[in-house]
């Protein structure tokens, strides 16, 4: 069966990357050496130590590339090593590992993700998992720059950037950890957002004995197809004064708010699927001032709610964003602009306006599908060795769209969670509808994944909703940090003692203050107001509901998306490609 060979396949292709990095990581048999004698070792046969210092003081470093300096306060003394690693002879992927001192250590590793295109190490996410006594570990993905310009004519370094810059990073950490300790790790972990996401997902995808369990928030795990969004959502947005986006989600919230199982003052929607505001009712009924919308204007909201369509198929590219994100809408032009020319076509005199939708799609899908989507379904062999994966996503991010993880979610319940194959699907597509199926498979995948969808919460942190415990950078660095607050406590309690996280208490926090802590449930659980004259700022005002309508909506759509797959051999399109909404109707 076509869908069976490409699972076994990939499947075939994970045990030969988990033989492979049996063979490379250094035995667990080393005593213990100090950190200043780390310098210059070769670590898994082509990294090298570069430096090795015992920190015991504060010290100022880049949050990340071109950013402003953090100080990293040495609560206790640490081992700050740094590494260049050489998997091709155009390769040099630049990493950092700070490494607790004696019984500091709580004898795990965490590995961190980046962000966008990268190009330096992103200390701003190390400091708090160093404070929490992780050994921690990042890198520069390859390449020094945060455009796309490193690219053009670098085939090894893409790669590096794809997928490989992080499996390195975590075998040359393990084996770096290994030395220093003298043998002791007990767990691996790995934490990122947004770009950071997606790495996070290509190594339970690719590389699954690389960790034992794994965070993806924000996910950008369909690269190709969310590029192509960024220049649908950047054509339409020309035709859109920003100065109407916040008034656009006034008017949402004015029609949804506390419709949906929130409060109406919030300022942010509970459930913005739930939403049926049309932009027309915004339409100007004279001329055009600041309280209403054209109609170009009308159109234009209308397609970035839908997200990009493909002209020939009429099957949906990618989501569109949510509503009650318009506040933060906007385009990346430039940026596509950019990564079209250096990295993806390689054509200096690329214009994201002149993209076509149909054929360049397929051109994209082809180069790079592949080789940098983290969106495979199948994560049987992760699942397999006992991993566990926390899924999460705030539902106002502005950059990446939500509804992205929420069906890609459902792609894993689908496919991991259900054993989906060609011979499960008629010619109508009926095998697997009933609803006790649905929830049978949603068990089994929950057993080692879990979904948070954050209502109020923007790109990988801030926003008016509670979001203190996903935080990970400084930026976010307040709120408790217990299992039951904290995502990254959460997962060390389920791989530790088996307790699989229902909710998280989180706090939205202003000037350093809790003024609203609530639950985020696991899909397709919905936090809901008990209402009543309750104070909806404390978590006993609220209860987490199963949302079965939206549940079963949200998988009906991911079935015909992965049916359009099983029938065409197109993967590249999971986990969306159905067909969506019209123009007006979602």
């Amino acid at each position: 069966m076509r869908w069976f060979r490409h699972i076994a396949s990939a499947f075939l292709l994970t045990l030969a990357f988990v033989f492979a990095s049996m063979l490379v990581t250094e035995p667990q048999t080393q005593a213990a050496t100090s950190c200043e004698s780390l310098n210059g070792l070769t670590v898994i046969g082509f990294g090298t130590i570069t430096s090795a210092t015992r920190i015991t003081a504060p010290f100022q470093t880049p949050a990340s590339s071109g950013s402003a300096l953090i100080t990293v306060s040495a609560a206790f003394p640490f081992c700050k090593v740094t590494a260049s690693i050489k998997p091709t002879s155009d390769s040099d992927v630049q990493m950092e590992i700070w490494m607790p001192e004696g019984t500091n250590w709580n004898s795990k590793f965490l590995g961190v993700g980046n962000g966008a295109l990268t190009g330096a190490i992103w200390h701003t996410s190390m400091v708090r998992p160093l404070q929490a006594g992780y050994a921690v570990a990042n890198s520069n993905l390859g390449h020094n720059a945060t455009s796309a310009n490193w690219a053009l004519g670098h085939p090894e370094k893409v790669i590096d950037y794809a997928h490989r810059g992080d499996h390195v990073t975590a075998e040359a950490s393990k084996a770096i950890i290994n030395i220093y300790y003298g043998g002791g790790l007990e767990h691996s972990y790995f934490h990122g957002c947004s770009n950071g996401g997606h790495q996070a997902l290509m190594e339970a995808q690719r590389y699954p004995a690389d960790y034992d369990a794994i965070i993806a928030g924000a996910p950008w795990n369909q690269w190709v197809h969310q590029n192509i969004e960024f220049i649908s959502r950047a054509i339409a947005l020309e035709a859109l004064l920003p100065t109407k986006r916040a008034m656009i989600t006034a008017a949402v919230n004015a029609q949804c708010g506390g419709q949906d199982g929130g409060v109406a003052t919030d300022g942010y929607l509970n459930a913005p699927q739930r939403c049926t505001f049309k932009p027309k009712s915004l339409l100007c009924a004279g001329a055009n001032g600041p309280d209403c919308l054209t109609e170009a204007e009308v159109e234009a909201v209308e397609k970035v709610y839908q997200g990009p369509v493909n002209p020939e198929t009429e099957l949906s590219l990618f989501p569109g964003f949510e509503r009650g994100s318009e506040f933060g809408w906007s385009g990346f032009g430039g940026f596509s602009n950019n990564l079209f020319q250096n990295m993806i076509f390689g054509e200096p005199t690329f214009d994201f306006h002149n993209f076509n939708f149909s054929s360049d799609t397929d051109r994209f899908d082809a180069l790079f599908g592949d080789l940098i989507n983290s969106a495979s379904p199948d994560l049987s062999a992760f699942r397999q060795r006992g991993g566990k994966l926390l899924l999460w996503h705030g539902w106002t991010d502005t950059t990446l769209e939500p509804r992205s993880t929420v069906n890609y979610y459902n792609s894993l319940v689908a496919v991991t969670g259900n054993g989906l194959s060609l011979d499960d699907l008629d010619d109508q597509g009926h095998r697997g509808d009933l609803v006790s199926d649905r929830r049978g498979s949603l068990e089994r995948a929950q057993r080692f994944v879990r979904l948070f969808m954050a209502p109020g919460v923007n790109h990988c942190g801030g926003g008016l909703g509670p979001n203190s415990s996903f935080a990970y950078t400084l930026g976010n660095a307040v709120g408790s940090l217990d299992a039951d607050h904290d995502i990254l406590a959460a997962l060390d309690r389920w791989v530790e003692d088996g307790i699989a996280p229902d909710q998280f208490i989180a706090s939205h926090f202003t000037a350093g203050v809790a003024d609203k802590t609530r639950p985020v449930c696991a899909y397709p659980k919905l936090a809901v107001y008990k209402g009543e004259g309750l104070n909806p700022n404390i978590p006993t005002s609220w209860a987490c509901v199963n949302d079965w309508d939206q549940f079963n909506m949200d998988y009906t759509q991911v079935l015909e998306n992965i049916r359009y797959a099983v029938k065409t051999d197109n993967f590249f399109s999971l986990p969306n490609g159905g067909r969506p909404p019209t123009i007006g109707e979602r």
